[in-house]
């Protein structure tokens, strides 16, 4: 049987102000290609693709996101940047030329639900809920500041912390900028979802603690790293951990990617992450060009209409979790999950099926 080329290209961030996720993106993705190519290809009919990747790096500007896509325009199937802006400007060059965009790193609702994109994450607007279910039992009337930035991810997060805190009898008491929240915050809870930086100063800033602190750079095991001894006790949702466990039937097994992630890109996750542990900037990556494979060979075909069409039927669970589209194009199956800051470790404290210690408020 003949073998041919199965071409990925992607936008990365591997300098600018997204570089650390970028690059953490860019080792998920060499390997998922890698991992694929170990295991015989990509099989349409009597042929096997040989999957390769070029990624080029967009310097975390949406200008640089159109000159990266110019330039790989030529790949089989287009893997997008990290971060909602650029992956928005993405999107929109996809869309002018007809092409699909698999999306790992873009994750505003309004990013996710525009024609042609296919994304593996959960969408912002399901990043906090589950951070106030997580001490819902031990507040159950809490007064909630709501810290977000600029942007759509910003919106769509505030926004499902809105629905979250009504369904769960909470209050919201603020929506605001990070620099607007007092260093004494009047709320029982402070929920933060702008940039890390963003997140990580105003942490740092807080005089006095509210009882129950959530912020989506805590899912990161950088935020640890920075903060040290203060990033205890802050909440953080996550799109993966290496704890969690899933009844795949997509690709392999967990245990198998941490593996081949940990033995052969280990070195820049301990650069970008400052841990031995896999973060989910580099499985989402992942999964995004495992899954981007998996529907050119569901669907025979190299075409672009044929590979999103599938994307869109595509029910299944691969070792990130489970994957399936809404109608509306948004990502409706992956859940997320979220860890605490517990004496200077990440642990999983929701869902209570995957915990691995108890939220301690």
């Amino acid at each position: 049987m003949a073998a041919d080329a199965l071409l990925l290209g992607g936008s990365l961030s591997l300098t600018g102000r997204y570089a650390p996720q970028g690059r953490l993106a860019a080792a998920g993705l060499n390997q998922a290609v890698q991992d694929v190519r170990n295991r015989g290809g990509v099989r349409i009919g009597h042929r096997y693709l040989v999957p390769d990747v070029v990624i080029l790096d967009d310097g975390s500007t949406r200008e640089g996101v159109r000159r990266v896509l110019d330039s790989v325009s030529r790949a089989d199937l287009l893997v997008g940047p990290y971060g909602s802006d650029l992956v928005a400007e993405a999107a929109r060059w996809a869309a002018d030329r007809g092409r699909s965009l698999w999306n790992h790193g873009g994750n505003a609702d309004d990013v996710q639900r525009l024609p042609g994109v296919v994304s593996v994450g959960t969408p912002a607007s399901r990043y906090l809920p589950p951070v106030l279910d997580a001490f819902a039992t031990e507040l159950p009337e809490a007064r909630v500041i709501v810290a977000v930035g600029l942007g759509a991810f910003g919106r769509s997060a505030a926004h499902g912390a809105r629905e979250a805190a009504r369904r769960l009898g909470m209050r919201i008491v603020g929506i605001m900028r990070h620099a607007e929240v007092p260093e004494v915050p009047n709320a029982d809870v402070l929920l933060m979802a702008g940039t890390f930086a963003a997140d990580l100063k105003l942490v740092r800033r807080l005089r006095a603690r509210p009882q129950a602190i959530g912020a989506v750079a805590a899912g990161l095991g950088t935020f640890g790293v920075e903060l040290g001894r203060i990033a205890d006790g802050v909440l953080g949702p996550t799109q993966w951990e290496e704890g969690l466990r899933f009844p795949v039937d997509v690709g392999p097994l967990q245990a198998e990617v941490v593996r081949s992630l940990r033995a052969r890109v280990l070195p820049t996750l301990r650069a970008e992450a400052g841990t031995g542990h896999v973060e989910y900037p580099a499985a989402q990556a992942y999964a995004a060009g495992l899954l981007a494979m998996h529907c050119v060979q569901e669907a025979g075909s190299l075409d672009d209409d044929a590979v999103l069409a599938t994307a869109r039927r595509l029910r299944c669970t691969t070792f990130f979790g489970a994957f399936g589209l809404d109608a509306d194009g948004r990502q409706a199956a992956h859940e997320m999950s979220v860890v605490q800051w517990q004496q200077a470790v990440k642990a999983v404290v929701w869902p209570p099926r995957a915990a691995e210690a108890a939220t301690i408020l």
